[in-house]
């Protein structure tokens, strides 16, 4: 299975352990589950939060992650593995082509075409929204997930045997060009809602996750410590130096637009100047695995992880 869930509990015995050198942290717990939950995604919009994970944990919080609240008005028996929120509408993703919608009226099960596993989801205010997954699958929305459509692409532009890629990781900017990144280092783009598509980055590590701001900056990481910054729209990509290879799973931008880095057992900071990453060290980032990150209000960072847990990280 390369599915990024089986690749975090099969490399967890082998993946690097931190650096022992690096910057302070304080990681604060805001929610802890069991032994066998697992959070895959958390997401936010002004004090709104959504994290997700195996299937039927699904919690909400109102006060920006402060207190966590689980959704049981909807159940699945998927895992949920990706989560978006903007503004009052929420789309969660995950196997067996799961998405869910949340708006006003509450939550609802959308069929979206597909019963592939999906990894990730993003989506803009304008209500333009795009969902990656297993096998090359891409899927886009242009009424913010309500309805879905599959897009076709040619692999062989990428690989002379047309191998369909897992794709890990998509982001949406607010006039529509889309980013999405998966194994082989791939990286594709589309300035035209996914009609068309330019590779733009090809290599050897999976990359697992994507931010791609409208300012231009962007933040893609993967297998072997990778991490690559764009400053162009994602147009064009350059490798940041972190000194460390382990697998490394989630970004987060703060407020103050230093980017946060989760991974297995590894915790980065990069800062956009800088052309190399800092390593956090507290609590137990060295000895397990966080996944999912989000920006938390008054800076830092929320994270999800290992035995359902949410924690909060600042940078000391």
């Amino acid at each position: 299975m390369r599915g990024l869930s089986g690749l975090i509990a099969g490399a967890l015995a082998l993946a690097a352990g931190a650096a022992t050198a690096g910057a302070g942290a304080q990681l604060d717990t805001m929610r802890q589950g069991t032994a066998h939950e697992a959070i895959y995604c958390i997401a936010g919009s002004g004090n709104d939060r959504l994290a997700a994970g195996v299937p039927n944990l699904l919690f909400t919080s109102g006060d920006a992650g402060a207190t966590w609240q689980r959704v049981t008005e909807i159940s699945s028996p998927s895992a949920y593995l990706g989560c978006v929120m903007t503004g009052d509408t929420a789309l969660i993703v995950g196997q067996q082509g799961v998405v869910l919608r949340r708006d006003a009226k509450g939550w609802a099960k959308i069929d979206a075409g597909t019963d592939a596993r999906l990894f990730a989801v993003d989506a803009n205010a304008a209500g333009r929204a795009v969902a990656v997954g297993a096998f090359g699958t891409i899927l886009t929305s242009a009424d913010a997930g309500r309805t879905w459509q599959k897009i076709a692409f040619d692999w062989n532009r990428t690989n002379d045997q047309g191998f369909e890629p897992h794709l890990y990781g998509a982001s949406i900017e607010s006039d529509g060009a889309i980013t999405v990144v998966g194994e082989f280092e791939l990286i594709l783009r589309s300035t035209d809602h996914g009609a068309s598509w330019d590779i733009v980055h090809q290599g050897t590590a999976s990359l697992f996750d994507l931010k791609v701001e409208d300012s231009g900056i962007g933040y893609a990481v993967g297998q072997n410590g990778k991490v690559l910054r764009s400053r162009d729209h994602g147009k064009t990509w350059a490798t940041v130096e972190t000194g460390v290879t382990a697998n490394l799973l989630g970004i987060a931008r703060a407020e103050d637009g230093k980017t946060l880095v989760t991974g297995l057992r590894t915790m980065l900071v990069v800062a956009d100047g800088a052309a190399g990453a800092t390593p956090l060290v507290t609590g137990d980032i060295a000895t397990t695995w966080y996944q999912p990150a989000s920006p938390a209000r008054g800076g830092g960072w929320l994270v999800g992880g290992h035995t359902g847990r949410i924690a909060r990280v600042s940078q000391n």
